[in-house]
């Protein structure tokens, strides 16, 4: 059986390593572990691509032998790697004389042979940051859009060339009938549209602008230019001119993964040299997008860079992956931002993933001895079975295609069936009884420790060893865990605190979380506002005679029209207490979007966790987020209130996502103020449901009190 052979790009080690080589490593160790996870053999191979004019300028700079900087920067990204549990199986060198260049030379000499390569005097625009040449469209504004800080240079000199015009062709037929596979679709278009004029590259440089590099075979004056040396690591890596056995055991690449920035150099130029050598092209090459902090591109003079190594220190690996998988989509750019990453964590990691964990094995320990029986064998324990089963086979489709971010939703939702199926069959109530209940509750923490080792390879581990397990395949996916003697459970993760950006928050918004009680009746159900005071939650406006708002603090927002409005549908999926409020909820919807959604609200008082539960509510979906005691509140429910009765409005015949509509008024767009909203009256009169005396509809049945006949709603 051939081996799965998976590579990253190999990082340039011209400094120390940044979130974007963070994100690749990971991407590219979850899509080994997801194939050793399906039995197969693996091979994976990452590294650093060592020659250049960057590296020897660099080096030179700061007083070094070249090859003793490149020593401690390379030592950087071992660390790193090492630190966020990457399992590569070789990290390959250039600069490597015993692995790497006898294949690098023998490709040259290949095609030598083949009548691919030829010398010729060329005068072209050179940018140092990219170490290529470009095209004068290429630039904006006279310079390179990677590197708009660097001067383009004009150079003028002797090269040998590579025929790339003569493959383009054929390559993209490859590229077309997916022979060659370039996903996501954006990319193979994009790729399919520089082929269609692609000219021939340079190939080398001479050593008088260049002395550091692979001497070209044949030629003492020149190095090999980055594409021969650094592009034929895949195969060097893989044996090529050293061993040919190996090399035909594990070539050709199952899978590349790149950056969208070195897209033409692995989809155009690569497949070229290989169909020139005549050595099988690479079955798959997945193209990432760039992860930005705040909507940027990571850069010192902005101020936005983020180091992977204070991040894995402040959140630990798995937390750090698990984030940079979920906010990065498959087809575009993802941004990383803190506050994100610690909602996220205490919302999905901790209060929906490790709560479901540790509250099924914890209470087969305290109950039972530790000791599993036989699964439930009634209609809902057939129904969870059913279900999970199901996310499991969507969740790996997803892994296959390397869509990290829905298999991890996937994987949440079989968390949050279990916690549902836990909290309806309630073992606690009936521990004589409650047995079969959580043990068909531990095959599902069972099966999660196994699909969440890609992303989560320390979680799964310590989930198996409190099952008393270890080694778990996908072939132990299943309901099949019965009689047995589970480990020693304990909490796995802990909600963290916000960033310290964001640390008045917590203070800020006390009084508006924990008195609901203000002067015209109205419960604030699901937001303030940030530095809301108690007497600002009790008096959030003053109506002023230009038709404006004023908040106590003297800010001032214009009024809005119920038309600014957009209300959904969203059903309550879990429900926990807040750590630091005891009059507050935290509240994950489906809100029919397919990702999770948190709200806070001031229901503890007034609702049990379980009745709020399977509610389907009415959020004010374009609500601009707050943060109420330190977690992050993405939106407010309806609730009526009259004479100390508080009841959440409901429309449970509607699917989550579907529309509240105003009467003739349209959906509102843009995100708005929590005292926008306030300036919008709602009211329940005689159990009906209206807003500015229009009804308040959902698929055209009104929305109704049960309780509140008549009462203000918010």
């Amino acid at each position: 059986m051939k081996t799965y052979y998976i590579t990253s790009a190999i990082a340039y080690p011209n400094a120390k390593p940044h979130l974007g080589h963070a994100l690749e490593i990971i991407q590219a160790d979850a899509v080994a572990r997801f194939h050793r996870l399906k039995g197969e053999q693996v091979f994976f191979q990452t590294g650093t691509d060592e020659h250049g004019l960057k590296n020897w300028q660099t080096a030179q700079a700061k007083g070094l032998a070249v090859k003793e900087f490149l020593d401690l920067n390379v030592a950087g990204f071992r660390e790193l790697y090492a630190k966020l549990d990457i399992s590569y199986d070789q990290f390959l060198r250039t600069t490597d004389q015993t692995l790497h260049h006898p294949g690098a030379k023998k490709l040259w000499r290949a095609l030598v042979e083949a009548g691919d390569i030829y010398k010729q005097k060329y005068r072209g625009l050179y940018c140092a940051g990219c170490e290529s040449f470009k095209l004068e469209r290429e630039l904006q504004d006279g310079r390179c859009p990677d590197h708009p800080n660097r001067e383009i240079e004009t150079v003028e000199e002797e090269n040998y060339f590579f025929r790339l015009s003569k493959y383009r062709d054929e390559i993209a037929r490859l590229i077309e009938s997916d022979q060659y596979r370039v996903v996501p679709e954006q990319r193979k278009n994009e790729i399919l549209s520089f082929l269609q004029d692609a000219k021939d590259i340079s190939f080398s440089r001479p050593k008088s602008s260049l002395p550091w590099g692979i001497t070209v075979p044949g030629d003492e004056d020149h190095v090999m230019y980055v594409w021969c040396d650094a592009l034929s690591n895949y195969i060097t890596g893989a044996g090529y001119g050293r061993d040919e056995k190996e090399f035909a055991r594990l070539w050709p690449a199952d899978c590349h993964i790149i950056g969208k920035d070195i897209l033409r150099f692995h989809a155009a130029f690569w497949p070229a040299m290989l169909l020139s050598a005549g050595i099988p092209l690479p079955k798959e090459l997945f193209v990432h997008g760039f992860i930005l902090s705040k909507g940027l591109k990571m850069s010192k003079s902005i101020g936005n860079v983020i180091d992977p190594f204070e991040q894995v220190a402040r959140y630990g690996a798995d937390r750090f992956r698990f984030y940079l998988l979920e906010s990065m989509p498959i087809d575009t750019d993802g941004d990383y931002a803190e506050d994100l990453l610690v909602e996220r964590v205490n919302s999905e990691l901790v209060s929906n993933l490790a709560n479901f964990v540790y509250r099924t094995l914890s209470f087969v320990e305290k109950n039972y001895g530790g000791k599993l029986g036989e699964q439930a064998d009634d209609d809902a324990a057939k129904e969870l079975e059913r279900l999970v089963l199901e996310k499991e086979r969507l969740a790996l489709q997803c892994y296959a295609q390397h869509e990290f971010r829905k298999a991890i939703q996937e994987l949440f939702a079989i968390s949050t069936l279990g916690n549902q199926y836990l909290q309806a069959n309630a073992p606690w109530k009936d521990p004589a009884n409650g047995l079969p209940v959580l043990t068909t509750a531990a095959n599902v923490v069972k099966d999660l420790s196994i699909l969440f080792a890609p992303i989560l390879p320390g979680f799964s581990a310590e989930v198996q060893g409190q099952l008393g397990l270890s080694g778990l395949s996908f072939d132990d996916l299943g309901f099949t865990l019965r009689s047995h003697a589970i480990g020693k459970p304990a909490i796995i993760w802990t909600r963290l605190d916000p960033p310290a950006s964001g640390a008045g928050a917590k203070t800020d918004v006390k009084g508006a979380t924990e008195n609901n009680k203000n002067s015209d009746d109205k419960i604030r159900a699901g937001a303030a506002t940030k530095n809301t005071t108690d007497t600002k939650i009790t008096n959030t406006k003053n109506k002023k005679a230009d038709g404006k708002t004023e908040d106590a603090d003297g800010k001032r927002s214009a009024a809005i029209t119920p038309a600014a409005l957009d209300l959904v549908v969203a059903e309550i999926v879990r429900v926990e207490k807040h750590p630091d409020a005891e009059k507050l909820y935290i509240e994950t919807l489906d809100d029919g979007s397919g990702q999770e959604r948190v709200i806070v609200s001031g229901l503890v008082p007034y609702y049990a966790a379980e009745e709020l539960l399977g509610k389907r509510i009415i959020l004010v979906n374009n609500l601009k987020p707050a943060k109420l005691r330190g977690v992050l509140s993405r939106g407010m429910l309806l609730a009526a209130q009259a004479e100390g009765t508080v009841e959440v409005l409901e429309a449970p015949w509607a699917e989550p996502g579907n529309k509240a509509v105003i009467g003739t008024f349209a959906q509102g767009k843009e995100e708005i103020s929590i005292d926008q909203f306030f300036s919008v009256k709602f009211l329940a009169e005689r159990h009906a449901v209206t807003c500015a005396g229009q009804p308040v509809t959902v698929d055209g049945k009104q929305l109704k009190t049960t309780k509140v006949i008549d009462g203000k709603v918010a």
